[in-house]
């Protein structure tokens, strides 16, 4: 099979890693720099400038700006192949390449701080969702599916409308959050970098993705349609966090709220059945545990630091695909050592 990648970025980038060994990837951009970097890395079979080289695809990810999606679309949409986006949004673009037959819109739920060629992993997509307009026709969503799910994600059918709603209230409203509190984390330390030395664990995890892509992140934020009304709700709550004599009880229900996350129970993407480890804060610690994992052929599907604070023993959780599979990692861990504990 021949897939086209426009744009290898991150996240095209990654797309074409992900499939090498698996399909013939043909690679377009216009950075000469990233085409230089795509030869020398081989992370394509071919690439090239010139976008009539997809001429030859089956199917072709579109993975640009968002503003540039529609334009490169319409100049594939004549060739024999299915086009699919990658982009953050999808109801705008539902709509302009609505009478586009053989486009399908997507989204995969992953990324990294870092953007450019450079930061591409063939692996960025294992265990991620991956949404799959589900108003398209069936023989589209047939085409793209095999594809993305042998990059190792998991397909999810949505329509762009609902898509776009659930985005801005766990993808862009936490954008906005992470950028807000880092800001007035440096307001109120008054320029005084030792307020950062004390920041532990709770305040990198929640700021991280404050230092995603600017331009990316500005042209996202600016249209999410959905984006104003979820800052409004949490700026109700906050609110009344602050001046509410029931704090108890909001913080309970958040903690209620935060156990629905898919690592415990069944999650849009199926069960998954976690064992949370205690850890020694110290070089190669967590690598001498998947090390241990992997010479059993024990495959770890989810992995997740949930200390938050640094420089103490702390707890590991891993998730595995199937309680035979949680259990058989629960006896090897504990033969080694470790305390452990079962989350399912």
């Amino acid at each position: 099979m021949k897939v086209g990648v426009v744009g290898l970025g991150l996240i095209g980038g990654s797309i074409a890693l992900g499939l090498k060994g698996k399909a013939e990837i043909i690679g377009v951009d216009l950075n000469e720099e990233t085409l230089k970097i795509a030869r020398e890395r081989e992370i394509c079979t071919t690439v090239s400038n010139d976008l009539s080289s997809l001429k030859s695809a089956e199917v072709v990810f579109v993975a640009v700006p968002l503003k540039a999606v529609t334009g490169i679309v319409k100049k594939l949409s004549s060739f024999p192949c299915v086009i699919t986006d990658v982009g953050s949004l999808k109801s705008d673009l539902a709509r302009e390449l609505a009478e586009i037959p053989n486009y399908i819109g997507t989204h995969p739920m992953a990324g990294r701080e870092l953007g450019g060629i450079t930061a591409a992993d063939g692996a960025l997509f294992e265990n991620a969702l991956w949404v799959v307009d589900s108003t398209r026709e069936t023989k589209l969503i047939e085409k793209v599916t095999p594809i993305i799910e042998s990059l190792g994600a998991y397909t999810f059918l949505l329509d762009p409308l609902t898509h776009d709603k659930m985005a801005a209230t766990v993808s862009h409203l936490p954008h906005l959050v992470a950028v807000a509190l880092t800001l007035a984390a440096s307001k109120l330390s008054n320029y005084d970098d030792r307020y950062f030395l004390m920041a532990a664990g709770g305040f990198r995890d929640s700021t991280r993705i404050a230092s995603g892509d600017p331009e990316l992140w500005h042209t996202i934020l600016t249209t999410s349609p959905y984006l104003l009304e979820a800052a409004e709700t949490f700026q109700e709550i906050l609110a009344e966090l602050i001046a509410t004599d029931n704090l108890k009880k909001h913080l309970q229900d958040a903690c209620l709220v935060r156990e629905k996350l898919p690592y415990r129970g069944r999650g849009v993407v199926g069960d998954v059945f976690s064992l949370v480890i205690a850890v020694e804060d110290k070089p190669g610690a967590i690598g001498e545990i998947t090390s241990s994992l992997a010479k059993e052929h024990i495959n770890i599907k989810e992995i997740e630091i949930l200390k938050q604070r640094e420089g103490e023993t702390g707890p590991l959780r891993l998730g595995f695909q199937s309680s035979q599979i949680a259990l058989q990692a629960l006896d090897l861990l504990q033969k080694l050592g470790y305390a452990v504990e079962a989350r399912w």
